[in-house]
């Protein structure tokens, strides 16, 4: 069984939070044709959700529910 570091869990949120970021803006872009308006969605966007992610993630890390244990043979 693997534990997970917050690092890592850092790590992850922050790469998919650029990824996800990158997609609405372009999305935003598209549908006004506003650059400005693109940037403005990332810069609300970006450390907000990111952060609703990481609890998120630490949330379900806290819940027994769903978890197995693995046994070594």
């Amino acid at each position: 069984m693997h534990m997970y570091t917050q690092r890592r869990l850092f790590a992850k949120t922050f790469v998919w939070r650029i990824i996800a970021t990158l997609t609405g803006a372009i999305v935003t872009w598209f549908l006004t044709g506003e650059v400005e308006t693109a940037g403005k969605f990332i810069m609300i966007e970006f450390p907000l959700k990111m952060w609703f992610y990481y609890l998120h993630e630490n949330g379900w890390h806290n819940i027994e529910w769903g978890k197995e244990s693995i046994q070594s043979e």
